[in-house]
């Protein structure tokens, strides 16, 4: 059911709405530094929406989980600073991750770098990462978010994620891509 990415130096070139520019890439082992230096800027309440609680050591952590992932059940996606551009920065990071290579649906994380909230860079890796789980063959995505983050409930909502109450009083999120599929085929036919 899972097909692996195809070609992991997939790279191109996005405009955001305020006409900012970003390279988005898949992860690469030697992005560990530049990853935990993005990781270790996030702020308080970033930590505590991206992983619903405080974790020593979260960026060290994660910038060598997200530098040396499994390619048969995860993919991640940065934005980076455009080629040439020295030293590159990563601005952000989607991910995906299935519990097992097999399965059929994949559970997603994204944070973007604090400093670079609100200009729509999140929205734009979220579109990457659901147009790669849809090329890996998968059926659902699912997150889990805070009831207090409305940035990402209202970003989920835009994208087509349907959310529940789910366990500790967290949003379960989730886009079924033949739930959305008959959707937009619906709303096309009604307009």
């Amino acid at each position: 059911m899972n097909m692996p990415i195809k070609s992991p130096d997939r790279r191109h070139i996005v405009r955001l709405p305020a006409g900012e520019r970003f390279q988005l890439r898949y992860v690469r082992p030697d992005d560990r530094a530049k990853l935990e230096e993005m990781f270790a800027r996030a702020s308080p309440q970033d930590m505590r929406f991206r992983l619903l609680g405080a974790v020593r050591g979260f960026a060290a952590h994660m910038a060598e989980r997200f530098a040396h992932l499994d390619p048969g059940a995860e993919a991640a996606i940065v934005a980076t600073s455009l080629p040439g551009e020295e030293p590159e920065e990563i601005y952000g990071v989607v991910h995906i991750a299935q519990d097992a290579p097999e399965s059929d649906s994949a559970e997603y994380d994204v944070m973007v770098r604090s400093d670079f909230k609100a200009h729509g860079l999140g929205y734009r890796l979220m579109t990457e990462i659901l147009q790669c789980a849809r090329r890996r063959g998968l059926k659902a995505v699912t997150g889990y978010i805070s009831p207090d983050n409305s940035r990402m409930l209202v970003m989920a909502q835009e994208l087509g994620f349907v959310a529940r109450r789910g366990e500790d009083n967290l949003v379960e999120v989730r886009l079924d891509f033949d739930d959305l599929d008959r959707r937009v085929e619906d709303e096309l036919s009604a307009g």
